[in-house]
Order: C-alpha cells, then sequence, then structure tokens
C-alpha cells in the first residue's frame, strides 16, 4: 500500500502537471493512520511537494473532490450513482484499490462475548435485541456506538449487517428499510469510539480491522454469517484467505486534468 501511495501521489503530479504544490487528501478515518505515515515520508522523500491529510470519513473525502477543494478522496467505500455522475461528467474520474480491510465488531474487553452472528450484530444495531443476555451475555443494556453519516464503514455495517446484504441480495431487498438504533451515540471518529467502548463495560461498536488490532483497550468479536458457520477473527490472514465475511476494498478516487 505504501508503493501504490507513493506512485500515486507522483502519477498525479505528472498527470496533472503539478509542481512544488501542495497535494491535498482527504477521506476515510479506516485509512489516516496509514496514508498520513506514507504522505509524511513522502514529503521528506520530496522537499519540494507538501501533503496535507485529513480524515473526516469517506463521504467528507468524496464530497470534497465533488467541490474541487482537495485532490484524492479517500474511501472504504465505492461511490454511489449520483457521486460518480458528478465526479465523472467530464471523464477523468480515476480510481484504485490499495487494500482489503476487515469491518471489525468491537466490544469492552471485559464482555464475556467472544463471537456474534450476523442476525444478533443485526438485531443489536437495529435495536432490537436491548441486553446481553439475549445473545449469551451478562444481564446489562447494550450500549450501541456508531459512527457518522460521512463514515464509509458505518455505511458498510448499516448495508451488510443491519440489513443483511452480507447473507443475500433477497435477505437485503427483505430488510432493506431497517436502521442503526435510533438512540444509538453517533461519534464522529475511530478516536471517539475507541474512548466511548473503553468506558462502557456494556459498549458494542465497529471500525476498520486495521485500527482495532492496534489497541490493547478493544475485544474484536469474531463474526459468522450464520449460526453453524465457523466464526473468526478480522485479521489479516483471515482476509487473505477469505474467511472473514466482513471485508471490503479500500480506494483512492482522484481526476486527472482533461
Amino acid at each position: 500500500m505504501k508503493f501504490i501511495l507513493k506512485f500515486l501521489i507522483l502519477s498525479f503530479l505528472l498527470f496533472n502537471c503539478k509542481k512544488a504544490e501542495t497535494i491535498k487528501i482527504t477521506g476515510s478515518e479506516t485509512m489516516h493512520s496509514m496514508i498520513l505515515q506514507v504522505s509524511n515520508e513522502f514529503s521528506k522523500e520530496n522537499s519540494n511537494m507538501n501533503v496535507e491529510v485529513k480524515g473526516g470519513g469517506s463521504g467528507e473525502g468524496i464530497h470534497d473532490l465533488i467541490s474541487g477543494i482537495v485532490d484524492i478522496a479517500v474511501s472504504s467505500r465505492d461511490l454511489d450513482e449520483s457521486e460518480f455522475e458528478k465526479l465523472n461528467k467530464d471523464h477523468n474520474l480515476e480510481s484504485i484499490v490499495v487494500a482489503y480491510d476487515g469491518a471489525a465488531l468491537v466490544v469492552h474487553p471485559s464482555n464475556a462475548i467472544d463471537k456474534i452472528t450476523l442476525a444478533e450484530a443485526s438485531d443489536i444495531f437495529s435495536g432490537k435485541v436491548k441486553n446481553w443476555k439475549e445473545v449469551g451475555g451478562k444481564d446489562a443494556p447494550i450500549a450501541v456506538f456508531i459512527r457518522d453519516s460521512y463514515s464509509g464503514t458505518a455505511q458498510y455495517i448499516l448495508d451488510q449487517v443491519v440489513r443483511k446484504l452480507n447473507l443475500s441480495q433477497l435477505d437485503y431487498f427483505n430488510n432493506k428499510k431497517n436502521q442503526y438504533l435510533a438512540s444509538a451515540k453517533v461519534m464522529i471518529n475511530n478516536d471517539e469510539i475507541i474512548d466511548q467502548v473503553n468506558k462502557n463495560p456494556n459498549s458494542i461498536s465497529y471500525m476498520g480491522m486495521g485500527i482495532a488490532n492496534m489497541k490493547s483497550n478493544l475485544k474484536l468479536l469474531k463474526y459468522a454469517k450464520l449460526k453453524q458457520d465457523e466464526a473468526v477473527l478480522p485479521n489479516i490472514e483471515n482476509i487473505i484467505n477469505r474467511k472473514y465475511k466482513l471485508s471490503r476494498a479500500l480506494r483512492l478516487f482522484y481526476k486527472t486534468s482533461n
């Protein structure tokens, strides 16, 4: 991924004839740490160029690219039809998949639950299940924390888990009206989620696997589509061998000059 991003920045500069300018990148919180690290390395190796990186979520990155205030949008989801039409109206939109990441379901380390099915997760995040004892845990109300509407991970979990697209298109169609629990607490970034989950023993949330695996104050749940399926952890090995089913492409979007 580091090589790909460096190559993309150089390619962007060449294709758009930019010299000694600031390249602005905005988007996915899932990729923020890695993009920031690579961009800093790139700037050190190319002292005449500056790369500014901001998070805010996939939606913000895409919105800023549409508005023309950034050069590259970082996203953990694909474009919707309206976004694609706006960005590609001049037929100069480019995109590249730089990695695949798992969307991890996380709880407090003290939680006795260590695995969860799609149906259980869907019922928890939609509010049908409100107490941990309903899914084999202790008798305690579940505190649900979610990301804001700019988050690609939030949209991914809404579609794949709450609306059950991860199970099948038919299940998604039958559950398309499902929404997140209305009383779920909305966080603006992963740092807020980590802080809240760490403070609340009864909490549950989600974030990109790469970030979640770096945090010792989070417990990552094993995930299975169906109760009879093997529940597996979100880690690199299980993403590569496609055992972990909540995985998605991480993309960079940018526009070339006409």
